[in-house]
């Protein structure tokens, strides 16, 4: 019985420090994948568009319109941000609930006429080895 107990004592502190370098590695590979979500906005980048978010991406903007992955890379030529001195996000919070993570963020945008400020949701899921986008929403901050 001791010594059952002195096995699970070793066992559960090796397999919490897994768990943890597994999802710090989840978090930096998130980071990242935001960092390049947020550059390709900036410079209206298609071909990353095509390998950050999937196929069915879900993309709801803050006027509350619903597009797919096409109409998403379609509204883009209308968009402000492209056109904006600056995009920054800020305030990210990550969490882990194993093949999908949620990303909380608020996104600034400025630049002569482009001033906006919005709260953003990004859901990524892990399929076939790949992190990609399947949920997107904005919701504008007053100003």
């Amino acid at each position: 019985m001791h010594l059952r107990l002195a096995i699970i004592g070793l066992c559960v502190p090796a397999i919490l420090s897994a768990q943890q370098t597994t999802g710090s590695s989840v978090e930096r590979t998130i980071r990242q994948l935001e960092d390049r979500w947020r550059v390709a906005q900036q410079t209206n980048d298609t071909a990353a568009f095509h390998q950050l978010l999937a196929p069915d991406v879900s993309f709801i903007g803050t006027s509350g319109s619903l597009r797919d992955r096409a109409d998403y890379i379609a509204s883009r030529a209308g968009s402000w941000i492209p056109r904006s001195t600056s995009f920054t996000v800020d305030q990210l919070r990550i969490r882990s609930y194993g093949t999908v993570v949620i990303v909380t963020g608020r996104g600034k945008t400025t630049g002569a006429g482009t001033q906006a400020t919005a709260r953003f949701t990004d859901v990524w899921a892990h399929r076939n080895g790949t992190w990609t986008l399947v949920a997107i929403q904005r919701t504008e901050i007053a100003p």
